[in-house]
Order: C-alpha cells, then sequence, then structure tokens
C-alpha cells in the first residue's frame, strides 16, 4: 500500500499505533494487577491487541513501501529495524496475553475432578497466571518504548536538523 487519498500511506497509517499501542499497554499493566477487571475484558482486549498488531503491521508494510519509493536516497535502516523490533514485541506481547486469557478461561472451565493439588476447580494456578500476566505486562512496556524509539528515528530522518531552522533552537 503506497498511497491513501494521494498521501504517502505510512504518514497517515503509522498515527493509529502511535495512539493505540501506549493505550493497550496502559491497560495490560492495569489488567495484569487486577484479575477481576481482566476477567470481565479478557476478550475485548485479545481484540484490541491484535487490532493493534495488524495497524502495526500495515503502518510497517507501508513503511517498507515508503522505503522503496526513495530507493536509498535517505538511510531509513535504524528507523526499519527499530519498526522491526516493535513489531516482534508488539505479536509477542499479543500472543503473552491470549495465553494467559486462555489459559484462565480455560482453568474456569475445568471439571471438578480434574482439580490438582496446586488448586481447586475453576482457579487459575496463580504462578502461570502471575507468570503470564508479568510478561505480558513487560512486553507491553518493551513495545510501548520501541514505538517512540522507532518515531523519534522516523522523525528525525524525516525532519533532521529542519525543525532547528524553523524554531531556532
Amino acid at each position: 500500500m503506497d498511497t491513501l487519498f494521494g498521501l504517502p500511506a505510512h504518514s497517515l497509517l503509522i498515527h493509529a499505533p502511535i495512539v493505540l499501542l501506549p493505550i493497550a499497554a496502559f491497560a495490560t499493566v492495569v489488567l495484569a494487577a487486577r484479575p477481576a477487571w481482566r476477567a470481565r475484558a479478557s476478550w475485548w482486549m485479545v481484540a484490541a491487541l491484535f487490532s493493534v498488531v495488524a495497524m502495526l503491521y500495515l503502518a510497517k508494510d507501508s513503511g517498507e513501501a515508503f522505503e522503496a519509493a526513495f530507493d536509498g536516497a535517505v538511510d531509513v535502516d535504524r528507523h526499519s529495524d527499530l519498526a522491526n523490533t516493535t513489531f516482534v514485541l508488539t505479536v509477542l506481547w499479543f500472543l503473552a496475553y491470549a495465553a494467559l486469557v486462555g489459559y484462565e478461561h480455560m482453568q474456569r472451565r475445568r471439571v471438578p475432578s480434574t482439580a490438582g493439588a496446586a488448586g481447586r476447580a475453576g482457579e487459575p494456578i496463580p504462578a502461570v497466571t502471575y507468570g503470564l500476566a508479568a510478561l505480558a505486562s513487560v512486553l507491553a512496556i518493551l513495545a510501548t518504548i520501541w514505538l517512540i524509539r522507532t518515531g523519534h528515528e522516523g522523525t528525525d530522518v524525516v525532519w533532521g536538523g529542519t525543525t532547528d531552522q524553523i524554531f531556532g533552537g
């Protein structure tokens, strides 16, 4: 996807992940700390994270098309590498959160006769739940940090020293 409405698609598509990824990261950390809230919002949050991954993919894909249009005239290798890392971290975050929600859902549906010594029927094993919640939270924070780094690098590539000229800095 090269253009949208006659404009470079990348410059339009990056805005959705820039806004939604940090909001989803905040929600992940809050829901990791509040299991009762997580139970109510579980599948909605999985769907929201999936949409963040999809929007990030579109932004990344359009960025690659934008890069190809410059044909090496602008060095965007670092920006591209950071974007790839951001995407991988976000996919891992989605998988960790989906695993957490899936695990808790399966444990709540578990039959009483299959309950082990680690917990009563219908209750998730705390170590697994806490581990997956912590992993999802750490990945959410890392994805947000890498998104900021990616955006900063991309802005630096596009604007370079021109902001100093404009604002006299």
